[in-house]
């Protein structure tokens, strides 16, 4: 009986963790389901960019970006049935627990049955109790035979319990064992269709490597705007740190209870900002980024490019007031928000829908994406605290 209890009591705890288990496997669908969304936006902006004439950075990039989706939606399937095989473990060692108990009460009921039978071929219960000596033993064997039908009753009940939780649990592994044979075949899927995005990859890198002249020029051109672009941030920033008295400590001292509100709401909201395109992806993260195809060759990123869709409107991060509208050494504009002591800088603009001092909220549209040297559309996003670069990445919402 001990081991019974014991037993129900580690299928009441397990039960617990199932629950858990439950809603586990639920977030890693969701995450699973959230990857698939972004995939679905991004083969949007692979289809723009594949309508060009020529293969393109862009389309490379578009690739690259499905498939570190496809690659994040497999390593979720991969833990997925790993959470599945660990329940399958769990769920086994319950029923052979449940099986043992099974075959232990119905031996114990058994030698019950047996002993009843012995006593019956004596004495009828009324005769074993009316035989007593005493009325102290009269009173014992009253207790016992009420107690011996309890108990018998008792050890029945237990036995079809423990069926039932048996039965429930042969259930459970049941669908356990279907649930990872599903799991599996969508892994399977994943492997072929990351194949096939890994063969559009080669085939994409191979045909833009003919090209390397071309893109020499692209990244030549491209690392010199980013050179001004950083040349004139830091002026501006450093222009205002100066204006505020913090040329010293090279910090903006602010005094203006708005300005510090503003800056604190910022900086509380890291890892949550929306992101500056409804529908885009990473092109290039923070940083030194590697070439994607030419070898040896290292662009130095001073926030994140945003790859989108033709005509996507532009989108203010976080409430402040527009610092500063700046023609780009090529087209469209870029544009610079003051948060306080932080700054938000977004380029190229084009259709610029904003003036310079003027207030602005939250998602506010600052214009439209404009296409780069090789006709991509893409915006470079930058945060900066004083003079510092901070990694967009991590202030953004993770998608």
């Amino acid at each position: 009986m001990k081991r019974t209890f014991a037993t129900i009591v580690l299928f009441l705890l397990y039960s617990i963790v199932l629950g858990q288990a439950q809603q586990r496997k639920q977030q890693l669908e969701e995450q699973k389901n959230a990857k698939l969304k972004n995939i679905a936006e991004i083969n949007k902006i692979l289809e723009e960019a594949s309508n060009k004439k020529q293969r393109s950075l862009g389309e490379l990039n578009a690739i690259n970006a499905q498939i570190q989706q496809r690659e994040q939606i497999r390593m979720a399937i991969r833990r997925e049935i790993s959470f599945i095989e660990k329940d399958i473990s769990d769920t086994e060692k319950i029923i052979e627990a449940l099986q043992k108990d099974l075959s232990d009460l119905k031996k114990e009921y058994a030698r019950m049955i047996y002993q009843a039978s012995k006593i019956a071929n004596r004495y009828n219960q009324l005769t074993f109790v009316l035989s007593a000596k005493s009325f102290y033993e009269f009173y014992r064997r009253i207790q016992f035979v009420r107690q011996y039908a309890v108990s018998r009753r008792k050890q029945l009940e237990q036995i079809l319990k423990t069926k039932q939780y048996l039965e429930n649990q042969n259930q459970i592994i049941r669908r356990q064992h279907e649930e990872k044979t599903t799991t599996l075949i969508s892994l399977q899927e994943e492997d072929e269709e990351l194949l096939k995005l890994q063969k559009q990859q080669s085939e994409i890198v191979r045909e833009l490597s003919q090209r390397e002249a071309e893109l020499r020029q692209q990244y030549l051109a491209e690392k010199k705007e980013l050179q001004e672009l950083e040349k004139q941030t830091l002026a501006l920033i450093r222009a205002e740190i100066k204006k505020t008295g913090g040329g010293e400590t090279k910090e903006i001292v602010l005094t203006n209870p708005e300005d510090i509100k503003l800056a604190n709401s910022f900086s509380k909201n890291k890892g949550n900002l929306p992101w500056p395109v409804d529908n885009g992806f990473i092109s290039l993260r923070f940083g030194k980024q590697k070439h994607p195809v030419i070898a040896n060759f290292y662009i130095d990123n001073a926030g994140v490019k945003i790859q989108a869709k033709q005509g996507t409107k532009i989108k203010a991060v976080f409430e402040g007031k527009i610092e500063a509208i700046r023609e780009r050494m090529g087209p469209g504009y870029s544009i610079m928000i003051n948060h306080g002591d932080f700054f938000t800088i977004y380029e190229p603009v084009d259709n610029v829908a904003v003036k310079e001092n003027e207030k602005i909220s939250t998602q506010q549209v600052l214009g439209t994406i404009m296409p780069n040297f090789e006709g991509t559309p893409e915006v470079l996003f930058c945060i900066y605290k004083n003079d510092k670069k901070l990694d967009p990445e991590k202030w953004l919402y993770k998608k």
